[in-house]
């Protein structure tokens, strides 16, 4: 299982310290941070052709002028602002056919420990000239993780695809206002 990440993760550290899965990826942008944090926000699924042809495999809907963070990321449960630069997307959700526990996805993250549940967190951060995303899930019982593992396996290149071209996009965006 992993501890904490690289200094300056405060937000995702604060509220998933732990996991038992993780992806980053970071790619460097030469703007100014308003520009970058605005990006972020405004990129479409035109604008990242890889991320839109890999997610439309399991989502029909895809559609080229929807905005990626909202559509895509901000499906997992909350969004949250978390300031320096920092947007976070908390999820909870069960490999089983049942509804998940009452509560924020907030909430259960942090707190709730019942087996059979996979809490996730994903931000999109710029920070000193690099913007990231870092993905972790953690599974709430030995049964869920082992269970969680061949997805995990069998979707990282493509996520890893998808999470590059949306950040490579995010950058575009970025400097097409920088001049």
């Amino acid at each position: 299982m992993g501890a904490r990440s690289h200094e300056g993760q405060a937000e995702l550290d604060r509220i998933l310290p732990r996991w038992h899965f993780r992806e980053v990826h970071q790619v460097c942008v030469a703007a100014p941070a308003e520009a970058v944090l605005r990006a972020v926000w405004e990129t479409t699924w035109g604008e990242a052709p890889i991320a839109r042809a890999l997610v439309a495999l399991t989502r029909a809907d895809v559609r080229k002028d929807r905005r990626i963070v909202r559509d895509f990321l901000g499906g997992m449960g909350e969004t949250l602002n978390a300031g320096g630069g920092e947007v976070v997307f908390v999820g909870v959700d069960t490999l089983e056919d049942r509804p998940r526990p009452e509560g924020s996805a907030v909430e259960l993250v942090r707190e709730c420990a019942e087996p059979g549940l996979l809490k996730m967190v994903m931000n999109v951060r710029f920070r000193e000239g690099v913007l990231s995303t870092e993905t972790r899930v953690y599974a709430t019982d030995d049964r869920t993780r082992r269970r969680f593992r061949p997805y995990w396996l069998a979707v990282r290149a493509g996520s890893g695809l998808t999470r590059t071209s949306m950040l490579r996009a995010i950058r575009r965006r970025a400097l097409r206002g920088v001049g």
